[in-house]
């Protein structure tokens, strides 16, 4: 992998990372509590994280139909807390591969008929991770006062 691709890679996975921590210690109850008005929880959120990286990488980068997460925030209440981890690590291992397996920044792939490059989906991933994080952040605040990354 080119150098730029590595960093682009090393920040998106320090954010993903940063999602799942927030998850630590909590049952399936306490992930699927909402403290917002618009029902947003740490489970649903990573139900949604996970379909991003299916989407961008799976089938934008690489082709294939996105089979991972859902994009709503609502999760089926016989999914665990537990798969729900697995399937993230599970498509973030795939995303890493599809993204290693291109490796530079300038290769293009089209995305709304649009031609972009690697980089430019990589900024977005790590843009929508990232905004997900903070989500993450204060609603696991709100459920039991654990803050920190």
């Amino acid at each position: 992998m080119s150098p730029e691709v590595t960093q682009l890679l090393a920040a998106l996975e320090e954010l993903r990372g940063s999602v799942l921590k927030k998850l630590a210690g909590l049952g399936d109850e306490d992930a699927r509590r909402s403290t917002v008005g618009s029902g947003t929880n740490l489970a649903g959120l990573v139900q949604h994280l996970t379909f991003v990286e299916s989407l961008w990488f799976e089938e934008i980068v690489g082709g294939a139909k996105a089979s991972r997460g859902s994009r709503t925030m609502h999760v089926d209440p016989a999914t665990s807390l537990r798969e729900l981890r697995s399937d993230y690590r599970a498509a973030c291992t795939s995303s890493n591969a599809i993204i290693a397996g291109i490796g530079d920044a300038d290769a293009l792939v089209i995305h709304n008929g649009k031609s972009r490059d690697l980089r430019w989906v990589l900024l977005t991933a790590i843009k929508e991770t990232a905004r997900h994080a903070g989500h993450a952040d204060i609603i696991r605040e709100q459920i039991d006062g654990q803050t920190g990354r």
